[in-house]
């Protein structure tokens, strides 16, 4: 009886083992800050708001001052008017090891369809997406695949006077 027992759980330790071991290499390094970012664009996709406030750090800090819940805030803003349909599409232009994080940059475009201001805040966005956007990744924990977002960079958007992330308000200040 006793044999038998440590005979699954020995199984079940090497399992274990055999699952941690691939996960580590299919998330280490670049292909690790790939495959975050990758899941953080289908969560913007999906409109996924709380899977995308968890992948993004708590020591978030970008150009435009935002913290990490401002920035959650900012992606619910724009999300919200597209109630029937986004699609975020991304392409990737590069990838860079920085200092214990990577950097992707790439291009990004949007559609979508909701309220009446979904078709403004389309064609107002474009002349943005023409430069390329910079995602900063750092890996967050010892879970292989605990990636965290610490940093959007653009170089060409700026923040509207008055905006204030999540005010229904100023959310088409953008």
């Amino acid at each position: 009886m006793h044999r038998s027992l440590l005979l699954k759980l020995s199984a079940l330790g090497i399992i274990v083992v055999l699952f941690f071991g691939i996960q580590t290499v299919r998330w280490s390094g670049e292909k690790g800050a790939k495959k975050a970012h990758k899941h953080f664009i289908q969560y913007l996709s999906d409109r996924r708001w709380s899977k995308c406030s968890r992948m993004i750090s708590e020591l978030y800090d970008d150009q435009w001052k935002f913290n990490r819940n401002d920035i959650s805030l900012a992606l619910r803003d724009f999300g919200r008017h597209f109630y029937i349909s986004l699609s975020v599409d991304w392409k990737t232009m590069s990838a860079t090891k920085m200092k214990g994080s990577h950097a992707i940059k790439g291009a990004m475009k949007t559609e979508g369809s909701g309220s009446p201001a979904a078709d403004y805040i389309i064609k107002e966005a474009r002349p943005y997406l023409i430069d390329s956007f910079t995602f900063i990744w750092s890996r967050s924990g010892i879970m292989p695949w605990s990636w965290k977002l610490e940093k959007i960079k653009h170089p060409s958007i700026k923040v509207p006077p008055g905006y204030v992330p999540g005010d229904q308000s100023s959310s088409l200040k953008w």
